[in-house]
């Protein structure tokens, strides 16, 4: 989550106007998704199969946990298959050196999506710690 949250000041406040600026936020972006955001991912999946196999609250004993784990795994594949894959295509264009590419249409599309796609996950994570403090009975 606190990756997420350092993308959302980094992708929204970008001028597309300088592409040595929009060039290095974009490696900025790069780098906490995979030293942040990906380590991070895994760590929660991993820890939250350990908890739910050794502890009493088991993993499939509650379906609250059972929709926890599902939307971490579905999380974890929607950032690297969709979130990341359009900031890397965003990062090999910027590596061009062409200015003109900051109006390039597929730029211009992948960096509104991202605009858009970032919050979204973002209150999916947050919704995840809402059923881990909520603890739902989700019959």
């Amino acid at each position: 989550m606190g990756g997420l949250l350092a993308w959302l000041p980094l992708i929204n406040s970008m001028e597309l106007t300088d592409l040595g600026a929009s060039r290095t936020t974009y490696q900025n972006l790069r780098t906490i998704a995979w030293n942040v955001i990906g380590w991070g991912g895994i760590g929660s999946f991993f820890t939250g199969l350990l908890n739910g196999m050794l502890t009493h609250w088991g993993l499939f004993r509650h379906r609250w946990i059972v929709l926890k784990l599902l939307l971490t795994i579905g999380m974890i594949l929607f950032g690297m298959f969709y979130t990341e894959r359009k900031m890397l295509v965003n990062l090999s264009l910027l590596d061009q050196g062409d200015p003109a590419i900051l109006q390039d249409p597929l730029f211009l599309t992948n960096h509104h999506t991202l605009q858009l796609v970032v919050p979204m996950q973002l209150i999916v994570f947050f919704l995840i710690v809402l059923i881990s403090v909520v603890k739902p009975p989700l019959r």
